[in-house]
C-alpha cells in the first residue's frame, strides 16, 4: 500500500461510520435517511467526490459533460 493509499484510508476511517442492518430493505432505508439529512453542500461534495474518483485529476474532465440529444419526433 502506498503512502497516498494510507492517507486516504486513514481520512475515510474518520469519517465512514459502520452500522449492522437485517436487511437490505432496512439498509436501503438508513441510506436514503442519511441522505435525506444532508445539506445540499454536502451531497455536493459527496459528487464531487465522486467525479474526482472517477476521473482523478484529470484537467481535460473538470467539470460535468452537457449533452444534447436531438430526437427527430415521428
Amino acid at each position: 500500500m502506498t503512502n497516498a493509499e494510507k492517507r486516504r484510508a486513514a481520512e475515510r476511517a474518520k469519517t465512514w461510520k459502520l452500522e449492522k442492518v437485517g436487511s437490505f430493505a432496512e439498509a436501503e432505508a438508513q441510506t436514503r435517511a442519511y441522505w435525506h439529512a444532508a445539506t445540499p453542500a454536502e451531497r455536493l461534495n459527496a459528487l464531487e467526490t465522486l467525479r474526482e474518483q472517477l476521473y482523478a485529476q484529470d484537467k481535460t474532465q473538470r467539470a460535468f459533460q452537457r449533452v444534447l440529444e436531438i430526437v427527430p419526433q415521428p
